[in-house]
């Protein structure tokens, strides 16, 4: 068997791998830092097309001549297309069976051609209390941007399988 640092591995076969999907609850321990990599640069097409589709006709997003006049010749991008951004975690935390919440949300100006960096922190863990096969995860999710200025950070819960439970073993994850 690996050792634990290796939690995105499963030994098949002796040297054959397998890429496992998320970690397990077990693995996890308060104090955790997860820096999600690759980065997330937004381009002007997606923050256009990402206006366009979730229907924000504000100006700064839809009126491209609008945005550069207001904000120095640059154009933002959407915030809640930043906010989405921060699935980038899903990787480390892909054994997520459900959202519980989300608070503190604050995103800051973001502008196309910007790349964020991503990074998770454990608040906190505990098992569940009326779901044995799951546990409890508390993370705080913060972004900086390539200058280094931090422009998003959310608190959230939510369930994740415990080791050896959910889907993902049955599917070959």
């Amino acid at each position: 068997m690996l050792k634990s640092s290796f939690h995105f591995l499963r030994e098949e076969q002796d040297k054959v791998f397998v890429e496992c999907y998320g970690i397990d609850f077990e693995d996890f321990e308060v104090g955790q830092i997860f820096e999600h990599r690759p980065g997330r640069t937004f381009t002007l097409d997606e923050a256009v097309r990402y206006g366009v589709r979730s229907l924000d006709l504000s100006p700064q997003y839809a009126d491209q001549e609008y945005a550069k006049k207001i904000n120095d010749g640059r154009v933002r991008v959407p915030e809640a297309h930043v906010m989405a951004a921060f699935a980038v975690s899903t990787r480390t935390f892909g054994k997520v069976v459900a959202n519980l919440s989300m608070t503190g949300c604050e995103v800051g100006e973001v502008y196309v051609g910007d790349t964020l960096y991503f990074e998770s922190e454990v608040l906190g863990k505990r098992k569940s209390r009326s779901r044995p096969d799951q546990g409890l995860m508390h993370v705080a999710t913060r972004a900086k941007n390539q200058q280094g200025v931090q422009v998003f950070c959310l608190e959230r819960q939510f369930l994740v399988y415990l080791r050896g439970h959910g889907p993902y073993q049955a599917a070959g994850y």
